[in-house]
């Protein structure tokens, strides 16, 4: 039997609305590519190439890191594969690098489901829809949408991996915007109010050679925030809107600083251990994620 090849994004989808044009790949449920007038908005890759740095991928059932792998939930422990070697973590989920299906497809959207079946270090039982809908006024909006179908409750929690960039522009030329209040310490936990920090980006400032690579606390009040990015020398602002209370952020030194990593998270790193945001998802229940990426 001969079977033929598939390339290590699996399927790419390609949507349009007015000036703007997407490629989705079906391995991660990925945004392999976001332009308006034919200027990026996110960083791209290559549909063909598997891509650094998880760029634009779907991160379910946890975003960031769950501590050297294990955790403990309603009585057990259980430890996942740590697959950060380095940081010694279990990183960005189970859904990265797995293969979606196409379920709905039209010429602005598409729908991508996967079931996600129990497993040693996660065994619960998943089903998970990711949609990419382009709108020609405002963007991108994106909706992760997780329906607990087993028959117990599960850690739950979900984000996503795009970078913002004004068509390629080194961010350290560019301004930035971030909506928060606190941030967190990586060694702690404790969260830091944000002008007691070098990166208060409350107003806007240009981001220079600073290094980002930390969890943000949007503000408390539940509303939609927008991170923005500026570019005086492409007269562009790219930006993603949510109203999730977590945000990671990170400058991209390993994409060459070409764009800023604005990863929108329901809970902090490590909340399968410290309960921080982790959502306890009961039978039957689902929860949805939104977001939009857009440019002006």
């Amino acid at each position: 039997m001969r079977i033929a090849a598939m390339h290590s994004g699996g399927k790419t989808i390609q949507l349009q609305a007015g000036h703007y044009q997407a490629k989705i790949v079906t391995v991660g449920a990925g945004l392999a590519e976001l332009t308006h007038r034919g200027r990026h908005i996110v960083i791209p890759h290559k549909p063909e190439e598997m891509p650094r740095a998880h760029l634009g991928k779907v991160l379910v059932p946890w975003p960031n890191r769950v501590a050297n792998g294990c955790y403990h939930y309603n009585g057990k422990d259980y430890q996942l594969a740590v697959n950060d070697p380095i940081a010694h973590t279990a990183i960005h989920g189970l859904l990265a690098w797995r293969d979606w299906q196409i379920n709905q497809q039209s010429a602005s959207e598409v729908s991508l489901m996967i079931f996600l079946p129990p497993s040693y270090g996660y065994p619960f039982s998943l089903l998970v829809e990711a949609t990419y809908r382009l709108d020609a006024i405002n963007g991108l909006h994106v909706f992760i949408s997780t329906l607990n179908i087993g028959d117990e409750s599960v850690p739950y929690g979900c984000g996503s991996h795009p970078y913002l960039t004004c068509d390629l522009e080194k961010i350290d030329s560019c301004t930035l915007t971030i909506p928060a209040d606190g941030v967190l310490s990586s060694d702690s936990l404790e969260i830091h109010r944000i002008e007691h920090t070098d990166l208060n980006f409350t107003t806007p400032r240009p981001i220079a050679v600073t290094q980002i690579d930390h969890t943000f606390k949007t503000p408390n009040s539940g509303d939609e925030w927008e991170v923005r990015v500026f570019s005086t020398a492409k007269n562009m602002t790219t930006y993603l809107r949510c109203d999730q209370p977590w945000l990671q952020v990170y400058s991209g030194e390993k994409l060459e600083r070409m764009g800023l990593a604005v990863e929108p998270m329901t809970c902090p790193p490590d909340a399968f251990n410290s309960g921080i945001g982790l959502i306890s998802l009961a039978p039957g229940e689902m929860h949805r994620l939104h977001f939009l990426i857009g440019a002006k």
